[in-house]
Formats: C-alpha cells, structure tokens, sequence
C-alpha cells in the first residue's frame, strides 16, 4: 500500500468488480484521491468467473453453429468438432487481456489499488491488511 497512516482519500471504495471500479475510475476522472479495495483481482466475478468467461464460450459456441449452417448461407465449410481445450484457451486469453487492461487503467488514472479482504471499521474507514484506511466517504461495492 502506497499511502501512509496519515493518509485520508477523498474516496475510499471497498470491492474491485463492476460497480467499485467504474466508480474508482470516475472518481479519479473528477479529481479525487481514490483507494480501491479487493480481496481478489479487480474485475471481480464478472470478469473472472461470471459475465465475461460465459459470454467467450457461448461466442465459441455461435462460430460452431455458424460452421454448421454455413451452406445457408451459400458458404461451404467444413464442420470438425470442438476442441474444447482450445475454446477454455481462448476464453483466459479473453480474460487475461481484459484484466490487463483494468490494471492498466486503475494504475493511469493513479487509484491506489490495496488488494486484501477489507472490513468497515467505521462510516469513514475500512481496515484491511492490518491498516486502517480513511476516506471522506466510503462506498461499499461489495456484490
């Protein structure tokens, strides 16, 4: 963690998915000194094991029907199967590039990213790692 003990964000923000770090990055974009908070990876669920895993597997599902009915469309291709190894392959590769993009926009935008399991401690103050960490306000984006 970058910051010290006397260190008071104007926004702490406590869970890394969807909704704190849409909210990490807009409060950054207006000004505010941000800390985001994730006892994971930031991206949360979503990212990882929910929305966008299920989306890069269904699309891999689609181009196999596409394959399939291929000739109603007055193209002709061969359909061989599903090589499930390389689908799970290139839903991570849809993954990974995702989240490193996220950490590369948290790190641009400078949000102090505090990865540990966060706990509020006060209604201004969240204690994660053995660290109090202060904030004007506290948003609690926890799914």
């Amino acid at each position: 963690m970058a910051n010290d003990a006397s260190t008071v964000f104007d926004l702490v923000i406590l869970g890394g998915g969807s909704g704190g770090y849409a909210a990490a990055l807009r409060g950054a974009q207006l000004g505010l000194d941000v800390a985001l908070i994730e006892k994971d990876k930031v991206g949360g669920t979503c990212l990882h094991r929910g929305c966008i895993p299920t989306k890069a597997l269904l699309h891999a599902g689609e181009i196999a029907d596409q394959a399939r009915e291929s000739e109603t469309f007055g193209v002709k291709a061969t359909f061989e199967g599903i090589d499930v190894p390389a689908v799970h392959k290139y839903k991570d590769g849809v993954i990974s590039g995702l989240y490193k993009g996220l950490q590369g926009l948290i790190a641009s935008r400078k949000v102090t990213y505090i990865e540990g399991e966060g706990r509020l401690s006060s209604p201004t103050s969240v204690d994660v790692n053995g660290q109090r960490v202060q904030g004007r306000h506290v948003l609690l984006a926890t799914g």
